[in-house]
């Protein structure tokens, strides 16, 4: 299956912070499920479980939006010229956006305490 046109663009303007709101609900989660079950007790080598589960489940989002931008770039030098390449290049900022929000936004669990 391939995307073309422009609903692709406003698919991918929408897809990157559709991955934050993912990366939000799932990390939330997972923090409530570890500190009820004990999971900063456990440990995982150098660092405990849940600090574990939080790291892997914040870098797949990290990729996955990284992921975005570099499909999002790559339809805008597709479309250059084009009279919809707007939607392409605006969506390409839109998703730059997003992986700078899901780093910033959920880098404070690398050194913060996870449970109280």
């Amino acid at each position: 299956m391939t995307l073309r046109g422009s609903g692709a663009d406003l698919l991918l303007l929408c897809a990157g912070l559709t991955v934050w709101a993912s990366a939000f609900l799932s990390l939330y989660a997972l923090l409530s499920l570890g500190c009820a079950y004990g999971w900063e007790d456990r440990v995982l080598g150098p660092i405990s479980l849940q600090r574990a589960a939080l790291v892997t489940n914040w870098s797949l989002h990290l990729a996955l939006n990284a992921a975005l931008v570099i499909w999002a770039r790559r339809r805008a030098r597709q479309r250059e010229g084009d009279p919809e390449a707007f939607l392409a290049k605006v969506s390409v900022v839109a998703n730059i956006v997003a992986l700078l929000a899901t780093f910033v936004n959920f880098s404070p669990l690398l050194p913060l305490s996870t449970c109280l």
